[in-house]
């Protein structure tokens, strides 16, 4: 209350129900005050708040980023309330946010509450334009000022993993999303949550380490093309002038049993940018992986690389690898120079200006 741009130091409703002990604290207290739904659900004086956050559920939402709050197809729950009103407030407010939270499921994990289309009949209460996060019990969507395909693609990210096929074949049916999108089905293309891990960089700035999402293309797309020709070159040892979208959809289209790739991402203005990348694959020698990363040129020098190499390390060690490919440049000292400072045994070869590299970890 004491953040508030106005009705500073008081909590305002529109009415309340509660305990005996509820009511005995709100009598007569000035620091709350009830008005009418008239001033409370009123989007422009909830677009006075500064940093507005609404937050509200939903029956259904679609592949677009539209949901119903009141039916289901033609069947009547209840009646709109006030959440045309705070999300629309929310949206006009300085700094504002509208999150949208629902289970992902409902009789019994027997139906999809994210669906290519809202059952026939169904009320929009919210528009796909006023829905800036949606939430599940698998993660985080964000929408905000994002096309249908990536609003698709980050909506069956979070759906239930039992729904995601369907989904995608319904979003590739009706043009959503790309026709050739790539998707691994079950468990092994299951997004692993529990290994997102926070760290700082040596410059003091926060990052996240994460494995890549299929919803990532656009900024995996984004991050390539920030990327200069002589960084490009040196991680995929040719010139590369574009990223096609094939090779973006197997970066994210990903067996996580077999291959991690890890993404460090930072937050600006609100939205998540990826500043590196790190890949690797088990190799035919089932107990080693071939890692290879990049980084922004932009965060170079920013410890971005160590930081991922030794997560990278970290997980290769957990899944019980014992070591490291690698293929590096010659005149690539920098990339040498990390790979030497980890503490590994190193088997070193060079052919055609390449050094071959076979990391033990110790």
């Amino acid at each position: 209350n004491s953040r508030k741009t106005i009705n500073r130091g008081r909590t305002v409703a529109s009415f309340c129900m509660g305990s005996r002990d509820t009511y005995s604290f709100i009598h007569d207290n000035p620091s709350v005050e009830f008005r009418t739904i008239d001033y409370t659900n009123n989007p422009l004086l909830i677009a006075r708040q500064d940093h507005m956050t609404a937050i509200n559920m939903c029956l259904q939402a679609d592949l677009t980023g539209q949901a119903t709050a009141e039916s289901v197809g033609k069947l009547f729950y209840s009646g709109i309330g006030g959440q045309a009103d705070f999300m629309r407030g929310a949206v006009l407010a300085r700094g504002g946010k509208t999150i949208l939270a629902l289970p992902s499921t409902a009789y019994d994990h027997t139906v999809s509450r994210i669906v290519p289309f809202l059952s026939e009949g169904a009320g929009i209460t919210l528009n796909r334009g006023d829905i800036h996060y949606v939430v599940t019990e698998y993660g985080i969507a964000y929408l905000h000022g994002k096309n249908i395909r990536e609003r698709s693609m980050e909506l069956i990210a979070i759906a239930h993993p039992k729904f995601r096929p369907w989904l995608i074949e319904e979003a590739k049916k009706h043009k959503l999303i790309f026709e050739d999108q790539k998707y691994v089905p079950g468990e092994k293309g299951a997004y692993p949550s529990h290994l997102e891990a926070y760290r700082r960089s040596k410059k003091g700035f926060d990052l996240l380490l994460r494995p890549v999402k299929i919803a990532d293309e656009p900024l995996l797309k984004d991050f390539f093309y920030s990327i200069s020709e002589a960084s490009l070159s040196r991680r995929y040892m040719s010139l590369r002038k574009d990223v096609p979208h094939e090779k973006l959809m197997d970066l994210v289209a990903i067996d996580y049993t077999t291959n991690m790739n890890i993404v460090a991402t930072v937050e600006k203005e609100g939205r998540e940018e990826i500043i590196g990348l790190a890949e690797y694959s088990l190799s035919r020698d089932a107990h080693m992986a071939e890692v290879a990363f990049i980084v922004s040129d932009h965060y170079q020098g920013s410890g971005i690389g160590r930081e991922l190499l030794k997560y990278m390390t970290y997980l290769a060690r957990r899944q019980g690898l014992i070591g490291f490919y690698a293929e590096v440049l010659v005149d690539n000292r920098p990339m040498m120079i990390l790979f030497e400072s980890m503490g590994y045994e190193i088997e070193k070869t060079m052919e055609d200006g390449v050094f071959y590299l076979k990391m033990i970890f110790r």
